[in-house]
């Protein structure tokens, strides 16, 4: 016997060796409008399910040879079969019984003598539940596809990039470096126009190498492949390296820049070039966001928890409380307006934020629009050491209090 081939309407097999018992719930079932099939023992129910899985099952406990138990456990196991709504409809009612029937994989259970009106009605809703729960299944593979497609679309993006970029940056340097020569004039002298535009060329190109650079940065840190070069840092060095290049920047704009540093800052295990970066990048982002006449700080020093702080306030136009989580993603533009007007990608803060984590620290962004924004970034003071001044004759140095950092000698 078999089930019945493209039901017109819900099948439904009965599995029972009880005859009186099959053919009562075969014809309730059946006034109900499902598709009816039967079987008097487990062995021929599992087969006809292998052949042509039914919509649910009615399964008795007692039977001969394969027992109500075990054809659960065996549609259990088998993918065809293995959502297949079950329901148990039998006279043992003790609590182990009903126990052991939903470990089995049951889905519902049905006393014996089993009323035919509660019957078609339990029918009814195992029926709807398994519809809903089949859905959410195929919507979990769908959702699972999409991921695994957009993971695969992001690491060619990333890799496109990459690429990209690489290819890029080899004729830019070239670019800015003959620029460079052609404005020295260290082949001779050239009209002032031409040196102008010489200025010009090797100012664009180096702007478009720092955003190609960031692109490379972006696709190495989501690929998982930006790395640090991590060393023993003087915060005093990596300042006065950005305060060179920040302080031409805050003139030409017409904005103030004021530095506050502590005194006998420790010295931090990190990658002094991404210091160097995070430093840059927020303080010209805060000088570009300053109208002339505003004022940019920056504060370096230890928080209440010890950790290294770099804070950077402007008096800039601000950003929208909820427009900064959009300013910290990648290509993230606060207001179109506004990258047309300041030159900006929106590359800056996203990269950051990832180079600050990639040092296990913190961003943090408070800001209100027309009032100025407020940059903090925290490094734990688990990369950081005590220093103890040593007097050196003519001059004074800093010795460090410790052969290695507690924090390096951990990872290691």
């Amino acid at each position: 016997m078999s089930l019945p081939e493209g039901p017109a309407t819900t099948s439904i097999l009965i599995v029972d060796d009880d005859e009186v018992v099959r053919e009562f719930m075969s014809a309730t079932l059946e006034d109900a409008g499902f598709n009816v099939a039967t079987a008097a023992d487990g062995e021929t129910a599992l087969k006809l399910c292998i052949e042509n899985p039914p919509d649910l099952v009615i399964a008795d406990v007692l039977m001969p040879g394969m027992d109500g138990f075990q054809l659960c456990q065996e549609l259990r196991q088998r993918p065809e079969t293995g959502y297949i709504p079950i329901l148990v409809a039998t006279g043992l009612d003790d609590v182990p019984s009903i126990v052991k029937a939903f470990d089995v994989g049951a889905t519902d259970f049905i006393n014996k003598p089993i009323k035919w009106i509660i019957l078609n009605y339990r029918v009814q809703y195992m029926l709807r539940t398994s519809r809903v729960a089949q859905e959410l299944r195929e919507n979990q593979v769908r959702l699972v596809s999409a991921k695994e497609a957009a993971e695969s679309a992001n690491r060619a993006k990333n890799e496109f990039l990459a690429n990209m970029s690489h290819e890029l940056r080899t004729p830019l340097n070239a670019v800015i470096g003959f620029s460079n020569v052609m404005h020295q004039q260290m082949f001779g002298p050239m009209p002032d126009k031409y040196l102008e535009y010489s200025k010009v060329i090797e100012e664009s190109g180096t702007h478009l190498l720092t955003i190609i650079n960031s692109i490379l940065d972006l696709a190495r840190a989501e690929a998982g492949r930006l790395t640090l070069n991590e060393q023993e840092v003087e915060i005093a060095d990596v300042v006065a390296f950005c305060e060179k290049i920040v302080r031409v920047m805050a003139q030409r704009a017409d904005v103030a820049f004021v530095p506050d540093i502590d005194e006998g800052l420790p010295h931090v295990f990190a990658d002094p070039t991404k210091l160097q970066q995070i430093l840059i990048n927020l303080l010209s982002n805060a000088i570009k966001f300053t109208p002339p006449s505003g004022t940019v700080t920056l504060t370096i020093g230890l928080d209440a928890d010890g950790d290294l702080m770099f804070r950077i306030e402007d008096t800039g136009i601000g950003i929208p409380a909820d427009k900064i989580e959009l300013a910290l993603a990648p290509f993230g533009q606060v207001d179109s307006r506004l990258a047309r007007k300041y030159d900006g990608v929106g590359l800056g803060l996203p990269l950051t934020k990832i180079l600050v984590e990639l040092h296990g620290g913190k961003l943090e962004i408070d800001s209100e629009v027309d009032a100025g924004t407020i940059v903090t970034v925290r490094i734990p003071r688990e990369r950081m050491r005590a220093q103890e001044a040593v007097r050196v004759p003519g001059r004074a140095t800093v010795a460090p209090a410790q052969d290695r950092f507690d924090w390096a000698l951990a990872r290691s």
